[in-house]
């Protein structure tokens, strides 16, 4: 995806003078590249991030619009509260970080696999963005939710397996990546 090679174009250009320098070092080189992943992965994901607080905006511009059906508002707040972890999910994944002795490495190309997974994220949180856009504009038009609100969750929960697995692969329980 474009964000991935976006975030580290930009990383690569803001490096200083001395540290261009030092990346002809290749003990540094080699220790530097594999910060440069890890921060492109949390700038990558911090911008997911941003993306998904969005969402809990909308949810809660929905949420206020459904103040006279509270069956529908409590749907809402559940979907909300997803939403929310599913995005706590994400600011507090695992970095890709492995200590010297750590018993599960992880590689350079773990690292890059990695970093398209979590770019490839944006194309399903746009879609909830759209998905928000839907159910905003169903309750203004006085339509009833309830069937796009469910369809809403169901994706949500899909969202918050498929970025578990994401642990599990950190945490070397799958080599595949689940793909």
């Amino acid at each position: 995806m474009a964000l991935d090679n976006t975030v580290r174009t930009e990383m690569r250009d803001d490096m200083s003078l001395v540290e261009r320098i030092k990346m002809y070092v290749p003990v540094y080189r080699g220790y530097r590249e594999k910060n440069l992943r890890r921060e492109e992965d949390r700038a990558i994901r911090n911008e997911l991030s941003r993306a998904v607080q969005g969402t809990k905006q909308d949810l809660a511009t929905i949420q206020r619009d459904l103040v006279s059906q509270p069956a529908l508002m409590l749907d809402v707040e559940r979907i909300r509260t997803k939403v929310d972890r599913y995005d706590t999910d994400i600011r507090k994944a695992v970095n890709g970080y492995s200590g010297f002795h750590a018993a599960v490495k992880i590689l350079e190309d773990d690292l890059d696999a990695l970093i398209r997974w979590d770019a490839a994220l944006m194309d399903g949180i746009a879609s909830l963005r759209q998905g928000a856009s839907d159910i905003l504009a169903t309750v203004d038009s006085g339509g009833d939710a309830s069937a796009i609100l469910r369809a809403f969750e169901r994706t949500v929960d899909s969202m918050i397996e498929d970025y578990g697995r994401r642990e599990t692969v950190m945490r070397g329980f799958d080599k595949d990546g689940g793909e």
